[in-house]
């Protein structure tokens, strides 16, 4: 993700103008236009400011060239898109996802502990967070401290092309953000993992 898309997700994510976030921030709005834009290249310490004033902490991270990569969740943050002024999950992506967690459940640490960027919608925000929380919870970890930065939902959201199950089969983290998506949606039985 290029750092302009990077503002631009923090601040929808936000749901903040950009008047405030570049108050917030102590930069000129101009900036953060331009930053978006792509056209200049912040410091460290200013895209950490704005991020900041979005809600957001930075983290930057070197691996060696090469290394072997492991599923985190910031591997799903454009896992979607809008068709119709519709949110449309691409629901293979998170399963597939879930699937290599379910097999290799020594990088389920990494995978949710490590923040992932703002989406630039509160939805996959929301979506994110829950599945942090699950995963911890099924496997009596703590849950990822990052999760209680994402403001719950307002209105409950229910995809077009989720399963219609029973609300009985929503998984309590996604049903206590307001996420109304059944568990068969996103995780598959574990027999069938990996077959």
């Amino acid at each position: 993700m290029d750092i302009g898309q990077l503002v631009t997700n923090a601040k929808e994510s936000a749901n903040i103008p950009i008047r405030k976030l570049a108050a917030d921030a102590g930069v000129a709005g101009s900036t953060i236009t331009r930053i978006q834009a792509g056209s200049v290249d912040p410091s460290v310490s200013t895209l950490a400011r704005i991020l900041n004033a979005a809600g957001y902490d930075i983290e930057i991270v070197a691996t060696p060239h090469g290394a072997r990569k492991h599923p985190r969740l910031a591997d799903l943050i454009d896992a979607w898109s809008y068709r119709d002024s519709t949110i449309r999950l691409e629901w293979s992506r998170w399963r597939t996802f879930l699937d290599r967690l379910a097999l290799h459940a020594e990088n389920l640490p990494e995978a949710i502990y490590t923040s992932p960027p703002p989406s630039g919608d509160q939805i996959i925000d929301n979506l994110l967070a829950a599945t942090a929380e699950k995963l911890a919870d099924d496997a009596n970890l703590p849950r990822p401290s990052w999760t209680k930065n994402v403001e719950k939902l307002a209105t409950p959201y229910r995809p077009a092309t989720a399963r219609n199950l029973a609300e009985t089969n929503i998984p309590q983290q996604l049903a206590e953000r307001g996420l109304m998506i059944d568990t068969a949606s996103l995780w598959r039985p574990g027999r069938t993992v990996g077959v």
